[in-house]
């Protein structure tokens, strides 16, 4: 598999298959790279979860399962005719050493399956055919073409499901996809058999969320490979750094490269990693790519991490943004489903749920007064919503491009968005969204961009590897940092804005020093993993 763009989803599913679906990996960033590095390599990851589907059959026992045990053949003596006579027939008795089946769970043989090869395009925000399989009531109930004929208990024959995962199904599921293995369909076919029973809590619960909290994830001691870096930040006190990691997030001490916590209970990937202005909280996008996607809230710590203090939300996809307005008031995210959500911090509740943009949400940021939020969309287009009308203001199509990242400017008067068209666009935010200045002489697609504190530089990372330095008033470059050896997807300033933070798909955190960019230090952001003497090298 080449090696995508930044957060890489549906390279990995929850249970550790991912179905062919396209991602934000794969959509949302420029073409893979056609260096001559190992894809392999470049998409280890530490370890899956634990996997809970039954080893599949043999070709043998796949054609065989299903058909009860026989009783073994022994030779007895013929009876005489008398005793045929008088002789009972006596009822079929089970073979003296056959094992019962167990019965087929929907939510451990069937609901794997269904994750990895249908949910992806049959879920509430996307449900082609009008057939939603997130629910138990409406997957029994069918979707456009199957409504009533879906499931039908005890009749795999008569059954809708059925009949389309079969290799002769007309249109076959999954669609234009690959079809299911024999044993899947075995599996699949046998449920229905046995009289389509649903063992989760209830009927009408998202079995999918169920299924993913019932997962056990064993996030390793020790990573075998590094993870690539797709969130970076500075703790409140300045004194580590913390970075991405596999269903985690990782600290790091600053003054000697040490690991110091590590903080779990999150999705697969982490996108985003943000601190309020304040310090006092901390929030956390996160996501199993195609699958799930989550907003965490959690009481920071000084050092870094925190106390979880709630769930802001659950769903369907990734999460790749989350930010705080700059009075600590509220927090936003966005994501794959194109929603832009605001919350109260401190109550939780929901203020704001805008559908505006035609794809995924990449990044987002608060005004300075807090009253608009700019979003940056694979659609290609950077928007400006009013907080109080929820309605967009201004639209930048500029970039002609997908749209990474986007901040304001420290006086609000303009917005600077990043794209693959590489570069970063200044424009005003107005109702005419009119271009101001842009800024060039990156090597490929700009990934992610950030102000100083004092709003006076720019920080801008990208494809071409390198960090770069920017007056944010006139737009001049100021320096550049290299050193990087790989696609650099996040940047991070400290809250007193002496030091710069950068983040690559090689796992690898490196420090700078803002004044003159010099390197101060370089972490290899995987706990515990040892580079062999050939990896170091490079």
């Amino acid at each position: 598999m080449n090696r995508i763009i930044y957060p890489i989803c549906l390279s990995i599913t929850i249970l550790g298959a991912s179905p062919n679906r396209t991602s934000f990996a794969d959509d949302a960033k420029p073409a893979p790279k056609t260096d001559a590095k190992s894809a392999e390599t470049k998409n280890a990851k530490p370890a899956e979860a634990p996997k809970t589907q039954e080893k599949p059959a043999t070709k043998n026992e796949a054609k065989t399962e299903a058909k009860p045990a026989e009783a073994p053949k022994t030779q007895e003596k013929p009876a005489t005719k008398n005793e045929a006579k008088s002789e009972a027939k006596p009822a079929d008795q089970p073979a003296p050493n056959a094992t019962a089946r167990p019965a087929t769970s929907f939510m451990k043989d069937v609901a794997p399956i269904l994750v990895q090869n249908c949910i992806a395009c049959h879920n509430p925000k996307k449900s082609e055919s009008k057939y939603i399989m997130t629910n138990f009531k409406q997957l029994a109930k069918g979707g456009r073409q199957g409504e009533g004929l879906t499931l039908e208990p005890g009749d795999p024959d008569a059954s809708y499901l059925v009949e389309l995962i079969r290799p002769a199904g007309s249109p076959r599921m999954p669609y234009k996809q690959d079809p299911l293995l024999p044993e899947q369909i075995a599996t699949i076919e046998r449920w229905v058999k046995e009289g389509a029973k649903y063992d989760g809590a209830s009927a009408d619960e998202d079995w999918t969320a169920a299924l993913r909290r019932s997962i056990v994830v064993d996030i390793p001691d020790i990573y075998p490979a590094p993870t690539p870096i797709t969130a970076i930040a500075f703790s409140p006190d300045g004194t580590s750094i913390d970075t991405s990691g596999y269903h985690e997030i990782n600290f790091w001490n600053i003054a000697d490269g040490a690991p110091t916590r590590r903080l779990r209970g999150l999705a697969e990937r982490v996108y985003r990693i943000a601190y309020s202005p304040d310090g006092k909280w901390l929030a956390t996008a996160s996501g199993d790519p195609g699958q799930f996607g989550s907003v965490k809230l959690w009481i920071a710590e000084a050092a870094g991490g925190g106390k979880p203090a709630r769930d802001l939300l659950e769903t369907g996809d990734c999460v790749f943004a989350v930010a705080f307005s700059p009075d600590n008031r509220l927090v936003a995210a966005a994501g794959a489903d194109r929603t832009l959500r605001v919350w109260e911090v401190e109550s939780g509740k929901l203020t704001a749920q805008i559908e505006d943009h035609a794809d995924w949400i990449l990044d987002l940021a608060f005004s300075p007064d807090g009253q608009k939020i700019a979003t940056a969309s694979r659609d290609k287009t950077s928007k400006v919503f009013d907080l109080k009308t929820k309605e967009a203001v201004s639209t930048f199509p500029g970039h002609n491009e997908t749209v990474y990242s986007v901040v304001f400017s420290q006086d609000g008067k303009s917005v600077m968005s990043a794209g693959g068209d590489n570069r970063v666009r200044v424009w005003n935010p107005g109702d005419d969204a009119r271009q101001i200045r842009e800024m060039g002489g990156f090597g490929g697609a700009v990934f992610q961009i950030k102000l100083t504190p004092d709003g006076k530089q720019l920080l801008a990372c990208g494809q071409d590897q390198i960090v770069r330095i920017f007056d944010a008033i006139g737009g001049a470059p100021v320096r550049t940092m290299q050193g990087h050896r790989d696609w650099v997807y996040s940047v991070a300033v400290s809250a007193d804005g002496k030091t710069i933070a950068s983040g690559s798909w090689d796992g690898e955190a490196r420090i700078w020093n803002l004044a003159d960019g010099k390197p101060l230090r370089t972490i290899v952001a995987a706990p515990g993993y040892k580079p062999s003497n050939a990896t170091a090298a490079k």
